[in-house]
């Protein structure tokens, strides 16, 4: 195929999904005709009252159908501006991303959103905004509006604002998305407590600005550690040290931080006590990657018999147990968490979930999953157990390196019985390629393309599919770990005892829900 075919291949793809998404929108008419798709330039705030309208087509942009469609379109469109713009450009747009970062976390932690959010679709002037960012801030130095007007107009050049007329910025359905929702009286006041009571995602915009950023910009010092930049940084770390030489950094984080103390570790000392908090909202917002309730149709929970126990293993809280015990009634959940987690899950959640509490159906037990699993364990309803029917290990894996994830599914490997299963959700990374893995035995759902047969695009959907790459580099700076593809799953899992029997995944999304049997 010709560049030129490759190209016009691309532009009919992103025709056709176009056509796609139109005719789900056409074909569910809204209060007043057909349903248009949301407009870029159009806030959604999620804390305000909006139309029947709206509601109805926003919450269309989450029908698979959609999402499917919608990802072609990404994928595409990315594909085919690599293809024709100039190299140079493309390679100083990566080279800067950090600067549109940077630019991001600089709208979060300024409360610029909220101030925009008051000013209305006719927008605000840099210096209103300014002034108004000082007024929050309390600041004795006020900050320059012809800096903040380049900040803002890079982001309106990403489509994150719209600059409305000249040094004049509004909101869009992009920055809305980091609306914390609080009045700007509330964040005068007590701006501490901006991200109490939110989706999270704000407080995720200033985690990952934050500590991810910085950590992530060390990822080649601490990979390659003998180029001469990472040794002028070595020089400096021993300088602060009174020329003690540190132990051995495990990751970019520990040069980022200068400390020796894993990230969790770190979070808990006594002077990262807003950092930990900040930390547990963020993770509210993280759950935006993947829809919760996708757990309920991913593995065979209704063939479970009555009475079925569930160890969900590190299930912090227990916000998978809850969307899966309101949906099958007949199963009773454990959630093991660190015993400081387990102690407060309870009064975390609100009247719909006592009863689920109450009558046992979801219990708390304090646990760390890199020791034994009791040889008994005592579940409300079902007397003693010598081992659960499942063992559930979701969004766990990614935080620990190989070596860690093993001995966690070994330790569950040697408290099962023959019949236990053992679930694992989280990431799947494919391949940037046509999946030509030869395996002994092959994998039930395992898939060797996302992109449509025959198409031009990569067969990971490329940039439709960047958020799970970004998250892998996260996880390799800041904690030694990583997303995993399904082989390296596979592999730790049979290293532990276990074989996968089959995967899934839900449509559009890269996350991944994994079974297995033992060995």
């Amino acid at each position: 195929m010709s560049t030129f075919e490759t190209l016009r291949a691309l532009h009919g793809l992103i025709g056709d999904a176009l056509g796609e998404i139109e005719n789900v929108y056409r074909t569910q008419p809204g209060p007043t005709g057909p349903l248009d798709f949301p407009s870029l330039d159009k806030p959604y705030y999620k804390t305000v009252v909006h139309s029947s309208e709206l509601e109805a087509a926003e919450k269309l942009t989450s029908d698979p159908a959609v999402v499917g469609a919608a990802n072609r379109i990404v994928a595409a469109c990315a594909q085919l501006s690599a293809s024709v713009h100039k190299p140079f450009f493309q390679l100083t747009d990566a080279m800067m991303s950090d600067h549109l970062a940077s630019c991001i976390e600089f709208l979060e932690e300024s409360h610029t959103v909220e101030i925009l959010r008051t000013a209305g679709d006719a927008g605000m002037h840099v210096r209103d905004i300014a002034r108004a960012i000082d007024e929050l801030r309390h600041a004795d130095e006020p900050l320059e509006p012809a800096k903040l007007s380049h900040i803002l107009r890079l982001l309106a050049t990403y489509h994150w604002l719209r600059e409305v007329k000249p040094d004049v910025f509004a909101n869009n359905r992009l920055s809305a998305l980091i609306d914390s929702g609080k009045t700007l009286e509330q964040l005068r006041d007590a701006p501490e407590k901006k991200h109490d009571g939110t989706d999270g995602i704000a407080a995720l915009v200033a985690m990952t600005g934050d500590e991810f950023l910085k950590a992530v910009a060390h990822l080649t010092d601490q990979l390659l550690p003998t180029r001469e930049r990472a040794r002028t940084l070595r020089a400096i770390l021993d300088k602060d040290r009174k020329g003690a030489l540190p132990e051995k950094y495990k990751t970019p984080f520990n040069l980022a931080f200068r400390t020796e103390l894993g990230y969790f570790d770190w979070l808990e000392l006594p002077e990262n006590k807003s950092r930990l908090a900040e930390f547990g909202r963020a993770m509210t917002g993280a759950r935006a990657w993947e829809i919760s309730e996708n757990i309920i149709t991913a593995f065979p929970w209704k063939d479970l018999p009555e009475n079925s126990v569930v160890i969900d293993v590190g299930g912090g809280i227990g916000s998978s147990s809850m969307v899966l015990a309101k949906a099958y009634p007949h199963l009773r959940f454990v959630v093991e968490d660190r015993e400081h987690v387990v102690e407060i899950a309870p009064s975390l959640w609100d009247a719909s979930h006592a009863e689920l509490i109450k009558s046992g159906r979801v219990s708390f037990k304090a646990h760390s999953f890199f020791t034994p699993q009791p040889s008994a364990i005592e579940v409300p309803g079902a007397g003693t157990i010598s081992a659960p029917s499942v063992y559930l290990v979701r969004g766990c894996t990614h935080n620990w390196p190989d070596e860690d994830v093993v001995q966690m599914l070994r330790h569950l490997r040697d408290a099962a019985q023959p019949t236990t299963q053992l679930y694992i959700v989280d990431m799947i990374l494919p391949l940037a390629c046509v999946d030509t893995t030869e395996v002994a035995e092959p994998i039930p759902g395992a898939v060797r393309s996302l992109a449509p047969e025959g198409s031009p695009l990569l067969a990971n959907l490329g940039k439709a599919s960047a958020n799970g790459y970004l998250l892998d580099l996260s996880m390799i700076a800041m904690l030694n770990a990583k997303e995993r593809t399904l082989w390296e799953i596979s592999d730790l899992a049979r290293a532990a005892g276990w074989r996968v029997t089959g995967t899934t995944r839900a449509s559009g999304s890269l996350w991944g829900y994994t079974s297995a049997i033992p060995i």
